[in-house]
């Protein structure tokens, strides 16, 4: 399994990215994770960008950013 960290308001949670279904950005501009609650999305503090860099990295076995 490969796990990445991300944040929301309330704080921190890692997240097994197999399980990650879709990273968006809504129409209030904030990134968006689908796949780790039952619940539909939650809104996270990182960046789209963020995100797949942290996706990348993990995937390609190099250190978390």
């Amino acid at each position: 399994m490969i796990f990445i960290e991300l944040s929301t308001k309330e704080g921190k949670f890692i997240g097994n990215v197999n399980e990650l279904k879709r990273v968006f950005i809504n129409k209030d501009g904030k990134t968006c994770v689908v796949g780790w609650n039952n619940n539909g999305y939650f809104e996270i503090e990182e960046t789209y960008e963020e995100v797949i860099e942290k996706i990348n990295a993990s995937l390609g076995k190099v250190n978390r950013l």
